[in-house]
């Protein structure tokens, strides 16, 4: 189904200044070498000062800086700053400036993330209502000109140009981001209509590409470059994705290559937190064990500090997808989905849901080169939805409801959208922005709707008095997307799935789904139309 998502997610109360205390508050203190084994998206979460071993010290500067979003006043929280970070400084004149550098930037640094990060919760959860955000800057004297350049721009919010350029993603970035609805973009893009595309407030298509590249025309139209660290590659420089701090690590594992990850786990597991969980207990929400030992005294400020080699973990064995399911004749090709639903915001009984109907068709078949899209519940009226940007055809996401309802079919649900997706988007140039390969002469799709249009069910369909329901249900990208479904549901063998597929028979219109025996010959076209494409190989019985 393809219709635009309700605004059932919008929040009345705005988040709390506690739960941006609660951020700073809740980061463990870790070791430098803890600190650079982690991946970069994840650092903000962990917290380290330059130059202070002992962790009893870092644990009071962290505990001081959560006073800032409690309303404690930014010079009281400065001073108290100064004084804790004093004799951890050089003894000289020039002890106090530095001190209060530090302070400054700390405060910059944590005070500031801690309230993007909150925000940024609230932004998200809006999203239905407030689809867009827009970049604001002080406005001053003090901001960089990349920074200056993007001052007022506007980008839908699920567009990857905010996984690096969400303030605050450089040192000292004081910018922030609001959300907007539609109709106060639409009276933007009216207003601006007659200027310069380098002077409009909402990105267009190619400009909006650019900036996800790292590039942005200033007003005067220079060419600027706003590539995060992240982009630039500087793996140990700023990187802030606050998108990435609440992503569960199974999610963020599709980042990565396997040794990196295998790299990276290893070396958390191996790391212990003073409170005595591993690092790898507390990023996957280990509780703190009863009775924590006391925290590790470090050399006393002026101690001179023995340097020692890092230990470098050993790659853990490469972690693989789910083995393809092989059927009498075909077996799984092409590239894996595993890892192409970005299933953050659900919770973890729908995460584990969307990762077994990723592995369940991945054992079927592989894909063309789709990339990554969020999957969520805002599915509107509808039991599932895939949408995509009306102005490029991209796709957007995909959302299913799980709300108690009889009628509710959660994994041929999520299969059924998939194959919307697939057959939008799985050969990029095959069709026009908006079509689907199943609804286009000449694509490999077209014998499958051909051969479903002579089945008992569709052909049932088509007897039926004309009506909404009928129309919709015998639309191509229709017939295609349920025999998908049904497909994935055979050729796994999936049992969930299987009894789903005979559940909507017992429904009302049981016409929807096939019986076995007459899906038979829709099923064998669609193996030949997956082979055919590369995503399917043809074995020998």
């Amino acid at each position: 189904m393809t219709m635009p998502s309700s605004p059932s997610n919008f929040l009345l109360e705005p988040t709390p200044h506690e739960e941006a205390s609660k951020w700073i508050g809740d980061k463990p203190v870790v070791s430098r070498e803890v600190f650079n084994a982690m991946v970069p998206e994840l650092r903000a979460r962990a917290f380290l000062v330059t130059g202070i071993e002992d962790a009893n010290a870092a644990g009071e500067i962290r505990d001081i800086l959560a006073k800032l979003p409690q309303g404690q006043s930014w010079e009281k929280t400065k001073k108290e700053l100064v004084g804790k970070l004093g004799p951890w400084l050089s003894s000289d004149d020039d002890a106090k400036e530095a001190a209060n550098a530090r302070a400054e930037l700390l405060l910059r640094t944590h005070g500031f993330e801690a309230y993007q990060v909150a925000q940024h919760r609230v932004m998200r959860a809006q999203e239905d209502v407030f689809p867009f955000w827009q970049y604001l800057t002080l406005d001053d004297e003090k901001v960089r000109p990349g920074h200056a350049a993007l001052n007022l721009k506007v980008a839908p919010a699920n567009a990857p140009f905010w996984h690096d350029h969400s303030p605050p993603w450089q040192w000292g970035c004081r910018c922030r981001k609001v959300a907007l609805i539609e109709d106060e973009v639409e009276e933007m893009k009216a207003e601006d209509a007659k200027l310069p595309p380098e002077q409009r407030r909402v990105f267009s298509h190619a400009g909006l590409q650019m900036a996800d590249q790292g590039r942005i025309y200033n007003k005067a139209g220079q060419q600027l470059d706003i590539k995060s660290d992240r982009q630039k590659g500087k793996m140990d420089g700023f990187i802030f994705d606050p998108d990435a701090l609440t992503l569960p690590l199974t999610s963020l594992q599709g980042r990565y290559d396997m040794v990196t990850w295998g790299e990276f786990e290893q070396s958390m597991k191996a790391a212990k937190l003073d409170d005595g969980r591993t690092v790898w207990g507390w990023l996957n929400g280990e509780d703190v064990k009863a009775g924590p030992p006391p925290m590790k005294q470090g050399p006393k400020p002026g101690a001179k500090v023995p340097k020692t080699a890092p230990v470098m973990p050993t790659p853990a064995p490469a972690v693989t997808s789910p083995p393809a399911v092989v059927t009498a004749t075909t077996e799984a090709a092409g590239t894996p989905l595993y890892g192409k639903l970005n299933a953050a915001s659900l919770k973890k009984k729908e995460q584990k849901r969307v990762t077994e109907v990723l592995a369940t068709i991945d054992g079927v078949h592989g894909d063309g080169p789709l990339t990554m899209i969020p999957v969520n519940h805002k599915a509107g009226g509808n039991l599932g939805v895939f949408r995509r940007w009306s102005h490029t055809g991209e796709a957007a996401d995909i959302g299913y409801r799980i709300a108690k309802h009889p009628q509710l079919h959660p994994e041929l649900t999520l299969a059924h959208e998939i194959g919307h997706w697939l057959d939008a988007k799985g050969l990029p140039g095959a069709v026009g922005p908006l079509d689907f390969m199943s609804a286009t002469g000449g694509t490999a799709f077209e014998e499958v709707i051909n051969v479903a249009k002579q089945s008992k069910s569709v052909q049932a369909l088509q007897a039926m008095p004309h009506s909404k329901a009928r129309s919709y249900y015998l639309k191509t990208h229709e017939i295609f997307a349920r025999a998908y479904a049904q497909f994935i549901a055979e050729e796994s063998q999936h049992a969930v799935m299987l009894q789903q597929v005979a559940k909507i028979r017992t429904e009302p219109m049981p016409e929807r789904q096939w019986e076995t025996q007459d899906f038979a010959p829709v099923r064998e076209a669609m193996r030949k139309a997956f082979v055919s494409l590369g995503w399917m190989k043809e074995v020998v019985p």
